[in-house]
């Protein structure tokens, strides 16, 4: 009996797309959903096979490397990763970042010191709607909690409280997209494996972009919101046309490859190479 491949990605509403085709192949995937930060013990814990990966674990070797062509990127603005606060950004000293959020957090640490010169405490929390940053703090807000947080601040007319989209922020820095997630191998993959991987997960890929209004209308009828709150399928699919890119390609590469530049720039990831990519 062959056993099924083992996928593990997140349940934000930016994932949809990308697994949304894996359930027409249940006999040959068994699926799991956990936190962003939890997805690279799933791949150490020999629970998972291949895991939607933050990107950053990738850097730290948590993963037995890269496959294909299909994660979560954004060129410019990315809707869904914002820092949120009172105080001007340069005299900010506290960073509270979301704790599913490594590649967010690597992200903010490396664009403070590329573009200010600061270096801000990160402390982990779990923001909510209605939790405000005070003097001196940031609070940095990702995937499906950063719409709420936009909502909350919309209905409360908190215009007081500035945000900077970390997609653009990182695009204004080098001119390069931005991916916050691929799809990783555990470090026993075979990798002659590889294509016949890579073409189940392409496929379930290109029938979520093909469904991407069907995906949009289910997700508003569920109540999920979409960039700045909105609670409607035309603000969703905008998400997942425009400020989404699921696709990777050359510029993408490049974009991750200077990523692991800075990061190690600022000793953000320990030394080490670049993750090896397996191609399909």
């Amino acid at each position: 009996m062959v056993m099924p491949i083992r996928v593990a990605a997140v349940s934000f509403l930016n994932t949809r797309p990308l697994i949304h085709g894996l359930g027409e192949n249940s006999s040959v995937i068994e699926l799991t959903r956990a936190l962003p930060s939890r997805l690279a013990d799933l791949l150490d814990e020999g629970r998972a096979d291949v895991a939607l990966l933050p990107v950053v674990d990738t850097f730290r070797g948590r993963c037995g490397g890269i496959l294909g062509s299909t994660g979560i990127a954004c060129r410019g603005e990315v809707g869904s990763v914002k820092l949120f606060g009172v105080t001007p950004l340069p005299e900010v000293r506290t960073i509270l970042a979301d704790r599913g959020s490594h590649t967010s957090a690597a992200l903010t640490r490396v664009l403070l010191r590329e573009s200010i010169g600061t270096a801000p405490l990160m402390v982990e929390t779990e923001p909510r709607p209605g939790h405000l940053p005070g003097e001196g703090e940031a609070i940095l807000v990702i995937g499906d909690r950063c719409f709420e947080y936009e909502r909350d601040l919309r209905e409360k007319g908190l215009s007081k409280v500035w945000s900077r989209d970390l997609g653009q922020w990182w695009h204004e820095v080098t001119g390069l997209p931005f991916v916050f997630a691929v799809l990783a191998v555990a470090r026993d993959f075979d990798p002659a494996q590889g294509a016949a991987l890579a073409e189940i997960l392409v496929s379930a890929r290109d029938r979520g972009l093909d469904a991407l209004d069907d995906l949009a209308g289910e997700a508003a009828a569920e109540g999920r919101l979409g960039p700045g709150g909105e609670a409607t399928a035309a603000a969703i699919v905008y998400y997942f046309r425009h400020n989404l890119l699921y696709r990777l390609g050359d510029e993408e590469e490049r974009g991750m490859r200077r990523f692991h530049e800075l990061c190690l720039r600022h000793g953000v990831i320990p030394e080490g190479p670049f993750p090896a990519v397996v191609r399909g």
